[in-house]
């Protein structure tokens, strides 16, 4: 995902444990694998559920595709994960386990094997054979294609069918984050169903759930796919999507019967409702979407970095949690939580707020006597337009007069996007790996780098990282990369933002786990 507002409410992409080392996961043995950083949930015990059933579930946001090379709010991904299935994904322990990959292997350094299953069908009739996974990656990295996720698979240099049940990718270099990538946003399409049909609004999976339709401003209804390859998955019979902002409403549809899952609870009511006995109320401290302030740097004033380090210097970012996330979460300093093994506690901002030393750096500027600056504030997500309400105080103190311009997520999509503001909150889901955020969004000409941020030495270093397996060698790097991103400052780290499912007691199996999917094969009644 890519990347949208502070979350679209904000579940709009690690846990602790070995990063790197032996495992075995599906029958085979990882060789120089890494595994995802761990997610712990915490909710009731797991109940076994009961075939059948429609689940209503509430999303925060209607999707802007379901075409997963394509999609950018993380709304689409709640709902297309259940409609594609990768070749392997991440379980709420952290580990990598099969889904059309029988078993992989790495062969060498740069080239990896996977046996694949026999038994999977798409939507459409056609089965599941190893040309559909070089189909799948090849149009990622077609440049037609502009897939906000071709950056997480560049070092790919060919995908080589064997023969139906075995694919093997040939890597350009040694490359750290490639399970964690394919776990993260490899689902896998049909060729025919792309050439033919409506990728964006007309999915064809291998996925438990199967598309029915898509109702533009009120829901999305999936259905359960007759030929899933995990026998006795799915258990529900169908899902109804629908798009309810985070407020008292969605909550009040819960408690009347109107919704069965939820997947955001209004932040002032997360004390109450965790323990209300009504609800089963999941989370993980360690599974979330780091929020930050992004600057234009190509367009003024933000073009020049005292400004943006003045705005840095400006902020109280406990403030930010306290007010904007009512405490929830935590401080933003990085792109992961502190509960990450790749997290790092530097912060040249640490003494912050420092008003003198920020109006001098305005003044360095050429700004003196101040600046008016626009914020593009989403009001259909009340954390982001808080941020920017609280931003905006912090900032008077030091001589900015911050603007906030309410849009729709749709202008707003636009604006950002096309570098077209000056000042906004974001968001990156998906983090699970470094990688996942400074290939994406910090490297030049990255596919979600909105900031027009440049600088051939980070671009250096996040290569660098990229293209090891050694945890430590790269947990040094990311250290480099961090201390001279946080000192240009084109973009500021001001909370992360962990998740929160809420259910009714007759919904089990909803877990969060580190690439934020749904799982809702696993999801059903027991009542």
């Amino acid at each position: 995902m890519t990347l949208v507002p502070a979350s679209l409410d904000r579940r709009t992409i690690l846990k602790t444990g070995s990063i790197f080392g032996l495992a075995l996961v599906g029958g085979s043995t990882l060789l120089t694998g890494c595994s995802a950083p761990a997610a712990t949930s915490t909710a009731a015990a797991v109940i076994k559920p009961k075939s059948g059933g429609t689940l209503r579930a509430a999303l925060t946001g209607e999707p802007d595709s379901l075409d997963p090379a394509t999609s950018s709010i993380y709304t689409g991904a709640q709902v297309y994960d259940g409609i594609f299935s990768k070749l392997i994904e991440i379980d709420s322990a952290g580990k990598f386990v099969g889904d059309l990959a029988k078993s992989w292997k790495a062969d060498d350094d740069k080239t990896w094997t996977f046996t694949l299953v026999e038994n999977a069908v798409f939507h459409n009739g056609e089965p599941f054979t190893a040309t559909d996974v070089k189909y799948t990656f090849d149009r990622i990295l077609d440049p037609k294609t502009a897939s906000a996720y071709a950056g997480l698979f560049t070092p790919i240099d060919s995908v080589e069918v064997k023969n139906p049940t075995t694919v093997v990718f040939h890597l350009k270099t040694v490359f750290g984050p490639f399970l964690t990538n394919l776990a993260n946003n490899g689902e896998i399409v049909n060729k025919t169903a792309i050439e033919t049909g409506d990728p964006l609004r007309g999915p064809v999976g291998t996925g438990p759930f199967q598309m029915v339709e898509w109702v533009q401003g009120d829901h999305i209804a999936l259905k359960k796919a007759p030929k899933y390859h995990h026998a006795g998955l799915p258990y529900l019979d169908a899902i109804t999507f629908k798009f309810l902002l985070v407020d008292q409403s969605r909550i009040d549809a819960l408690s009347s019967g109107e919704l069965d899952w939820a997947d955001a609870v209004p932040l002032q009511q997360v004390t109450a409702l965790k323990k209300d006995p009504r609800f089963t109320y999941v989370t993980s401290p360690v599974a979330g979407i780091p929020d930050f302030l992004a600057m234009n740097t190509k367009k003024a004033p933000f073009d020049k970095l005292e400004v943006r380090q003045a705005v840095a210097w400006a902020l109280d970012r406990k403030a930010i949690q306290t007010v904007a996330y009512l405490g929830t979460g935590e401080v933003g300093v990085c792109e992961v939580p502190s509960g990450s093994p790749w997290f790092d506690s530097q912060n040249p901002y640490s003494s912050s707020p420092d008003v003198a030393k920020a109006k001098a750096l305005l003044a360095k500027a050429g700004y003196p006597n101040g600046l008016s600056v626009e914020y593009l504030g989403l009001p259909q997500y009340p954390e982001l337009l808080k941020t920017g309400q609280v931003v905006r105080e912090q900032l008077k103190a030091i001589g900015i007069d911050l603007q906030i311009k309410q849009v729709d997520v749709s202008v707003w999509f636009d604006a950002f996007s096309k570098g077209d503001y000056q000042i906004t909150s974001a968001y990156q889901e998906r983090t699970v790996d470094p990688d996942n955020f400074y290939s994406l969004v910090i490297r030049s000409g990255g596919p979600i780098n909105t900031t027009g941020y440049s600088n051939p030495a980070v671009d250096d270093l996040i290569d660098k990282a990229a293209a090891m397996t050694d945890e430590t060698a790269r947990k040094a790097l990311y250290a480099k990369i961090r201390a001279i991103v946080g000192e240009e400052a084109p973009l500021i780290f001001v909370h992360y933002e962990t998740i929160n499912y809420l259910m009714t007691k007759k919904i089990s199996g909803s877990a969060v786990n580190s690439s934020l999917s749904l799982n809702l094969e696993n999801v059903g009644f027991i009542a």
